[in-house]
């Protein structure tokens, strides 16, 4: 595929894109374990001790409050390598103890005990800590990066990030609290849902009719980077939507959008070529939360998840859609609407040359 050609000309990556275990495998190496990916949220880990692990490119990981100091560490003990937590869990610890033969860390990382080395040579605790990752915050919001310090470490994700994180401190993201994570499996590669995501509003009127009611879809805007897009669009004014939405997409698996009183962020997990959760974290501004009976809230909270669900299975039914396309011998590559889709026309671009720089 080649990043060169315009979008005006360009075809779409062929479907091998979406369809190759090898593909998928080298997105693992060569996107995933090598840029900032989103995991979780800062509320996760406000106190001492407080953790929540999970998986990024096959990688399980660790990230915890250690005092001041938010750490990142491979959740795989440096004895035998099992998980020292759950795969894919939170909690309160003060130390970590792995629970196959109870080698012990502290929150630092360092191994504070291994039991029965009686008669072990050449071997220094100091040397069997947990090996660290690189993690950072951003509003809201935890990244890490498993590209470690030594191979060359990427962009600081603040400057990486910045006109976003601008762009959302302005209408408040930094004043909201956090309401409810719902996970949606999917059938369908990751970049199917990235690639519905970015397509500048042009399929919101025909497969969300409800959500165009309450947007004005002439008015959509869209700024694109080689590492974020911008989407804009005006409101009616709708208590949930408001009169203006922001839909901003960080590369490469993380959706924000703010709208109305709410926030929700979308994070892209990819499971397998053909396969990927999304998991949604809502948020809602203080000051509403604040100024509404525990009655009404609770009402208008429903009602809005209610709402954004009934997107979300939309989506889902077009992009399993897409993906039984995509295995089709009727169809290898589309083309771009070049006055809308340039978002993701941009998305290809930067994924391609990610993919060849590591080849």
């Amino acid at each position: 595929w080649d990043v060169s050609i315009p979008v005006e000309k360009a075809s779409t990556p062929p479907s091998s894109w979406f369809l190759d275990p090898e593909i998928y495998q080298l997105e693992r190496k060569a996107v995933f374990a090598k840029s900032w990916i989103c995991v979780g949220r800062t509320d996760q880990v406000q106190n001492n001790g407080q953790y929540f692990s999970g998986m990024v490119a096959g990688e399980p990981y660790i990230v915890v409050r250690d005092g001041d100091t938010l750490r990142g560490f491979f959740n795989v003990c440096r004895h035998h390598a099992a998980q020292l937590t759950p795969v894919c869990g939170q909690g309160c610890t003060d130390k970590f103890v792995c629970p196959y033969h109870g080698w012990t860390y502290a929150l630092n990382g360092r191994l504070t005990k291994a039991m029965r080395l009686r008669g072990i040579k050449d071997f220094k605790a100091k040397d069997f800590g947990l090996k660290p990752i690189q993690v950072a915050e951003l509003g809201p919001l935890i990244f890490i990066n498993l590209n470690s310090e030594e191979q060359g470490a990427t962009e600081d994700l603040g400057k990486l990030f910045s006109t976003p994180h601008v762009r959302l401190q302005e209408k408040g993201y930094l004043d909201m609290t956090w309401v409810k994570r719902v996970e949606y499996p999917m059938k369908c590669n990751w970049k199917v849902f990235v690639d519905n995501y970015l397509d500048g509003g042009y399929h919101v009127e025909y497969l969300h009719p409800a959500l165009t009611s309450n947007l004005d879809i002439d008015s959509y805007k869209t700024t694109v980077t080689d590492m974020f897009s911008i989407q804009e669009a005006s409101g009616n004014g709708d208590k949930r939507v408001g009169t203006s939405s922001l839909y901003i997409y960080m590369y490469p698996s993380l959706m924000i959008n703010k709208y109305g009183p709410w926030m929700d962020t979308n994070m892209v997990v990819p499971t397998g070529p053909n396969s990927c959760t999304i998991l949604y974290d809502y948020y809602l501004e203080k000051e509403m939360i604040n100024n509404m009976s525990e009655q009404d809230l609770k009402l208008f909270i429903d009602e809005s998840l209610k709402a954004s669900d009934q997107v979300q299975q939309e989506d889902n039914m077009i992009c399993e859609s897409v993906q039984t396309g995509l295995e089709s011998s009727a169809y290898d590559v589309g083309r771009y609407a070049p006055g809308v889709e340039m978002a993701d026309h941009a998305f290809h671009q930067t994924l391609a040359k990610q993919l060849q720089a590591y080849l």
